[in-house]
């Protein structure tokens, strides 16, 4: 009797080891699993941004696809840089914000800064605009509208209520600063063509050192995760 209950005892054990052993290897591909899918989000963040460098460097050439030859000390200015409807109304509500309005739009805010989501930005912008008038821009037109009036702004990549956004945290001084030169009409493009494209390409390379680098982590995360249980 003894030795059947010891045999019986051993079957419980071993089934119970083989259960634990299962579900930890389970845990582990899930954390496995979660950590590829954020690297693969930082990687889609960085293509977009890199496709935007891209259409600045095409926008930034001369017709024909021929770039501007100048002298590197020579500026080329032009008209002043007037923002349309759609960009007027993503400035003015920029300008609310750091005034202190619209607070229930931002996921964070001190005093110096705030942060806000490009969903939550485009939503408000889209609220102001009657639905024939709408363009139906994409959250990385928001990127170019910042770029084009010089507004410095940080942009990342957060998990928030189980979604992955766009998060752009702004400086409120900068930001009013940058908003004030808009709107007083000085706001004018004077750049070194010949030295502004080699900085595009110069963060187009940069950006594509990063997208390399995320690639070679996903590929040994990937290769841990097929010898998971092996």
């Amino acid at each position: 009797m003894a030795d059947l209950l010891g045999k019986i005892k051993g079957k419980i054990d071993k089934g119970i080891s083989k259960v634990n052993v299962k579900s930890k290897e389970i845990i582990e591909k899930q954390k496995i699993k979660l950590q590829i899918s954020e690297l693969e989000a930082a990687k889609k963040i960085i293509l977009l941004e890199l496709g935007e460098l891209t259409h600045l460097l095409i926008e930034s050439s001369g017709t024909n696809g021929e770039t501007f030859t100048v002298n590197a000390t020579t500026a080329i200015k032009s008209q002043e840089i007037k923002p349309d409807k759609w960009e007027e109304l993503v400035l003015n509500v920029l300008e609310s914000i750091c005034e202190g309005k619209l607070d229930s739009l931002l996921f964070e805010s001190t005093e110096k800064d705030f942060k806000i989501t490009a969903k939550a930005l485009s939503a408000e912008v889209q609220k102001s605009l009657p639905k024939s008038e709408q363009k139906g821009q994409n959250l990385q037109w928001l990127g170019r509208v910042l770029g084009k009036f010089e507004i410095t702004s940080r942009k990342y990549s957060k998990r928030i209520n189980h979604n992955r956004e766009t998060v752009y945290e702004f400086n409120r001084e900068n930001t009013l600063t940058a908003l004030k030169k808009v709107k007083g009409g000085s706001m004018y493009k004077e750049k070194d063509t010949k030295g502004q494209n080699a900085n595009y390409k110069e963060l187009m390379m940069s950006k594509s050192n990063e997208i390399n680098a995320l690639d070679t982590k996903i590929t040994k995360l990937e290769e841990k995760l097929s010898n998971v249980g092996t």
